[in-house]
């Protein structure tokens, strides 16, 4: 196996992969339609509802008749409280007009992997990274490398990587904090991971969807490493807005108008009544803290007591809510073992290959977004099925 210092992989492929998370989740469902209850910790979605005030916001949209399209970068209003937003939290000024509102951070990576990518470009991703930036890759042709990254680098693909890869960097995307380990970049690790693939001719992507959602140190969002990184964020995990289907892109001024005729004709715009009782978000402070004191909490139990079942813990995670975790004590495929947890002990889990390849038979993920109470019959239920195998 190679270390995380050499290019992992190289794929061109229409085919887009299986998203294993979610065919968990559907079995798993079919299980409980079934009679069984099953304990969830998989999937990556707060199980805390959109905050009373931000719900609210969205019936005003709908009593005051703010049914039609908006513009197609976006409500302006909307626009301008996240370049506030910017200024209020990082102290970057960010100009409204580089802002374009998406239909979810997934429409972000739509409209960013039309634009900048085709047959004849370069996506360079981590491994372990999200799943659906490859699977973007695959969908407009380009070719997919991937960067194996470890515990040596703290899961950081570095900026010796993309030397040594042998392709050029078209667009590199990255997630801070990290889906699936929760690490989070430096910013002196972006500044210079920008440095480079910008040497190259290309793009930094910097995903920060869980942004909201860190625990231990300010989080250094990537506008303040350099004015030319691309950022995707949105309102669904910081937020609890899954189901509302909003996230932004900040680019550079070059990009903005390629992306809005894409977004023109691809979603017109973005959904009204979710832009509208977004603008209440930025306000509902009281409730972003609760949930995360109450991820916190969550993630003080977990870590140590997946630690104390035998796991291999190669990460502390600083952000989202997950935990990436070793499997190698039982001598066991990570498909096979989440399977297994799943019909022997009830239990569901993320297997490593969602995550890519590097390592991946030997890695499986776990999400705390479960309540307390579940996660410690989850641990329960896994602890008796472990010393059965």
């Amino acid at each position: 196996m190679p270390g995380p210092e050499f290019i992992g992989c190289t794929e061109r492929s229409a085919r887009i992969a299986p998203f294993y998370v979610m065919e968990l989740l559907e079995k798993a469902q079919e299980m409980e339609a079934a009679g069984e209850r099953i304990v969830h910790m998989e999937i990556g979605e707060p199980d805390f509802t959109t905050p009373p005030s931000i719900r609210q916001a969205g019936v005003r949209a709908i009593e005051e008749g703010h049914t039609f399209y908006t513009h197609s970068l976006g409500l302006p209003a909307l626009r301008e409280r996240i370049a506030a937003h910017y200024y209020e939290s990082y102290g970057v000024r960010v100009p409204a007009d580089r802002i374009v509102i998406t239909n979810g951070t997934s429409g972000a990576f739509f409209l960013l992997c039309a634009v900048l990518l085709d047959a004849s470009r370069n996506l360079l991703v981590s491994d372990p990274g999200y799943p659906c930036y490859r699977n973007f890759g695959a969908l407009f042709d380009a070719r997919v490398v991937s960067l194996p990254v470890s515990e040596e680098t703290r899961f950081e693909v570095t900026p010796d990587q993309i030397e040594k890869c042998g392709v050029a960097p078209h667009l590199l995307m990255i997630c801070s904090p990290s889906n699936p380990t929760g690490t989070i970049y430096s910013a002196e690790s972006l500044s210079r991971l920008a440095a480079t693939v910008r040497a190259h001719g290309g793009y930094l992507a910097a995903d920060e969807i869980y942004s909201g959602l860190t625990y231990d140190r300010e989080f250094p969002s990537a506008l303040t490493a350099s004015d030319d990184i691309i950022l995707i964020d949105g309102f669904s995990k910081s937020y609890a807005m899954t189901g509302w289907r909003l996230g932004w892109l900040v680019v550079p001024p070059r990009l903005v108008r390629p992306i809005q005729r894409v977004a023109q004709n691809v979603f017109i715009s973005a959904p009204t009544i979710a832009q509208y009782a977004a603008l209440d978000a930025f306000d509902a402070a009281s409730d972003i803290e609760a949930m995360k004191k109450t991820y916190r909490e969550r993630r003080a139990f977990l870590f140590p007591k997946l630690g104390d079942l035998g796991f291999s813990l190669p990460a502390w995670p600083e952000g989202a809510f997950y935990i990436y975790a070793g499997i190698e004590r039982w001598r066991m495929d990570s498909m096979e073992f989440v399977e297994r947890a799943l019909t022997e002990a009830k239990v569901a889990v993320t297997p490593g290959y969602d995550f890519g390849a590097y390592r991946a038979g030997a890695h499986v993920r776990f999400s705390y977004a479960n309540s307390l109470d579940m996660l410690k019959e989850g641990c329960e239920r896994l602890s008796v099925w472990l010393r059965g195998l």
